[in-house]
């Protein structure tokens, strides 16, 4: 199971490591969907929010687990009381749940990325009168911890923290809520003061866990709302070896009217996060400045030696699509030009055909694919008031999200093959590696100093013959070893008459 975070790898997914091209195009993978969900939730409950960790040989899966039904019109029946009135009362709904039940985390396990498992044995928290299920935590420690402020949590991401003592190396980060916090606009007469110790109690916190499946108090609270909402993600930058809050930034043009955007901070410490949270990309002329769509919020993570991310496109808060953006070390994050939706919701009637949203990790490299994990929701066919949330996978080659294609009509108009000429990089790896498709055995590679002067034995001529259709297709020439380049900065050139470049690595 490999890391997407490869300093020796290079992508094509922008110009940082193109220096020039000949007869060449930007082309776009696209991600295909598995059409039936493959992880669905136990009965009674919904899949939503989640986050991927691959360790120990498998990949495993923390997701939100929610109720179908609107919890408002459970809180407007007064099932969980009225005025100075607190409590679960079950027969005011035929659905209800209590406060600290509606939303939950479950596990989920997966040995290939493609078919998961619910280990509906873990026998810790119990639902409809059992504990044969999959659930690892409620909100029962939270609302016995701080008295009824919060009773719930949104977004959850658990990460690995080999830093911490063995008993807390798994934390989960999460926004934690109270369904009494809008009890106010169901007619449920709260007091004022009982409403306000709601909304101050919202915040992001964490917890932890000696394994990921025993999570214990305290619940602590580590970082106070940026931009308003309940959105919520931490991921691994490994890169610089720090860590990243994806949050929402305060925006600063439209006065009081909420518009969602998608922020981000980093930290080197999970207990340390900075109060200021970055706007990453302005709400531009694509969202008609937030009235079309708002940016739901962004997921980062390292791929190659660099940084790319999900951009969240969202109507009304319900997310629909996620844009391929870009970052490099010293640069501002930039959305990649032309790039259609790495995923988006289906057509009418579809199971994923009201939200989508990829977990907070990168895609899981599997053989020569990439895997996108992804939540996707849609209105009942029994009840329209009710929601389905399920789990689903879509599939593209590796590195495959942007690549280089031959311009047959470009190159025909110059009468010769198509050139792609990079940046200068360091050479870390013992071969040069392309990840390369249709070029029909015509493609060459050569290396150059930094100054675009040969180096003697690396030449076009020099080439022999690369395969045909390979994510690591590696190059060799006739008495030249790259391992004797180790630690200089080269030039790539690379020649074909027809085909795609994707990355390559080096």
């Amino acid at each position: 199971m490999s890391n997407p975070h490869d300093p020796a790898l290079h992508l094509l997914v922008d110009d940082h490591h193109v220096r020039n091209l000949l007869s060449m195009k930007r082309v776009f993978g696209k991600a295909k969907k598995d059409p039936e969900p493959v992880l669905t939730d136990i009965p009674g409950r919904r899949i939503s929010w989640g986050c991927v960790l691959t360790e120990q040989g498998k990949h495993r899966l923390w997701y939100q687990s929610i109720v179908p039904q609107n919890c408002h019109d459970l809180a407007k029946a007064g099932v969980w009381g009225r005025g100075d009135e607190y409590g679960f009362f079950p027969d005011r709904h035929p659905d209800a749940v209590p406060e600290w039940q509606t939303a939950m985390v479950s596990y989920a396990e997966s040995g290939d990325g493609i078919t998961w498992t619910r280990p509906d044995d873990l026998g810790l928290i119990e639902w409809q009168g059992s504990k044969a299920n999959n659930i690892v935590l409620d909100g029962s420690i939270a609302v016995k911890q701080y008295d009824g402020a919060i009773t719930d949590m949104g977004c959850p991401s658990v990460v690995r923290d080999d830093s911490a003592p063995p008993e807390e190396r798994y934390k989960l980060f999460a926004f934690w809520g109270s369904v009494h916090s809008h009890d106010g606009k169901v007619g449920l007469d709260r007091s004022e003061a009982d409403l306000q110790r709601f909304w101050d109690a919202s915040a992001k916190y964490v917890m932890t866990s000696p394994d990921g499946i025993h999570w214990h108090g305290p619940v602590k609270r580590i970082k106070e709302h940026a931009g308003g909402g309940d959105y919520s993600g931490v991921t691994r930058d490994h890169r610089n070896k720090r860590w990243w809050y994806n949050d929402r930034a305060r925006q600063g043009l439209w006065g009081p009217t909420y518009i969602r955007t998608a922020g981000l901070c980093t930290s080197e410490r999970l207990d340390n996060w900075p109060e200021h949270v970055e706007q990453v990309f302005p709400l531009g002329e694509a969202e008609d400045f937030g009235a079309a769509y708002e940016h739901h919020g962004m997921a980062p993570f390292n791929y190659g030696d660099q940084d790319l991310g999900y951009l969240e496109l969202s109507i009304k808060g319900r997310p629909q699509a996620s844009l391929l953006v870009s970052h490099h070390d010293g640069e501002r994050w930039q959305r990649v030009d032309g790039c259609p939706p790495v995923i988006e919701c289906g057509p009418s009637g579809t199971s994923d055909s009201m939200i989508v949203n990829a977990t907070r990790n990168a895609p899981l490299l599997i053989g020569d694919e990439m895997v996108i994990v992804y939540n996707g929701h849609r209105e009942s066919n029994d009840d329209s008031r009710l929601h389905e949330g399920y789990m689903y996978v879509a599939r593209l080659r590796r590195d495959g999200f942007a690549g280089m294609a031959v311009d047959q009509v470009a190159a025909a108009r110059h009468g010769r093959p198509a050139l792609l000429q990079t940046q200068p990089v360091t050479v870390t790896a013992d071969t040069l590696a392309l990840n390369i498709e249709g070029h029909g055995g015509t493609a060459r590679a050569a290396l150059f100093d930094e100054a675009a002067e040969p180096i003697d034995g690396f030449g076009l001529d020099d080439c022999l013959p690369i395969d045909e259709d390979n994510v690591r297709a590696e190059v060799h020439w006739r008495g030249a070893d790259v391992l004797r380049l180790k630690g200089r900065r080269v030039v790539v050139l690379v020649e074909s008459r027809t085909g795609v470049i994707w990355s390559f690595r080096l």
